[in-house]
């Protein structure tokens, strides 16, 4: 993903250090039982504490994270606030998707087409954890060719706040299989060079993943939570 830092101004300490937890989150490597305690991490990163504090509350202020008595972890949404994040990514993202399809070249597919390559491997040994940077990598390839950068920007943040969901769904084997298929059908639509068939595959993509989600929703709590609009 782009940083968050101005445009010809190097990032600052507490700017790279964002962006390095931000990465981390989207990757999946913080975990929902994981906390992130600014000393450890000032440690790690032989840093002081107050950039990575900084970081931190940055982080909870986006919606990302959320305090606790010890640290920062994963925010846990409820189902209507992960309904309303569905509702506004299905809203956006066919749109900025397609308005990408201007910047498609041979390293724009180059860059889909060797994430895909990859979580298609990765879920064929059951690495789902690999799977799931892997299908950032392939997202962050298309996001970052939005012409609409404010859209883009948004839009990332908003994926970044279902993080707890993917987590959730992409342990499960036949819902990586379903991912796979979005993801090749919207890469095809990329190589078409068609904008509105690029449109309709992520609205389906989109539609899909929210569909997954209560889905495994509905059998790990027996509930009926409401469909996305």
């Amino acid at each position: 993903m782009q940083s968050p830092a101005k445009p010809g101004k190097k990032p600052n300490l507490r700017e790279r250090v964002y962006q390095m937890l931000r990465e981390r989150i989207q990757m999946g490597l913080v975990g929902s039982s994981d906390r992130l305690v600014d000393h450890d991490i000032a440690r790690e990163l032989h840093v002081s504490r107050m950039p990575v504090r900084e970081a931190l509350m940055q982080l909870k202020n986006e919606g990302m994270l959320e305090g606790t008595a010890r640290g920062f972890v994963l925010r846990r949404h409820s189902l209507q606030q992960i309904n309303d994040i569905f509702e506004i990514r299905i809203l956006l993202e066919p749109h900025a998707a397609a308005l990408a399809t201007a910047n498609v070249g041979p390293a724009f597919l180059a860059r889909m087409k060797s994430a895909l390559d990859a979580a298609e491997e990765a879920s064929d040994r059951g690495d789902w954890e690999t799977f799931m940077r892997l299908n950032a990598d392939y997202r962050a390839a298309w996001i970052d060719n939005v012409p609409n950068r404010a859209m883009a920007d948004a839009i990332s943040r908003f994926i970044d706040h279902a993080q707890t969901v993917r987590l959730m769904t992409m342990q499960d084997e036949t819902v990586r299989g379903i991912i796979l298929d979005g993801m090749r059908g919207l890469y095809d639509a990329y190589l078409s060079g068609n904008a509105d068939l690029v449109r309709e595959r992520m609205t389906t993509h989109c539609r899909t993943a929210a569909a997954c989600y209560y889905q495994c929703y509905r059998r790990l709590s027996g509930g009926e939570p409401p469909l996305a609009h």
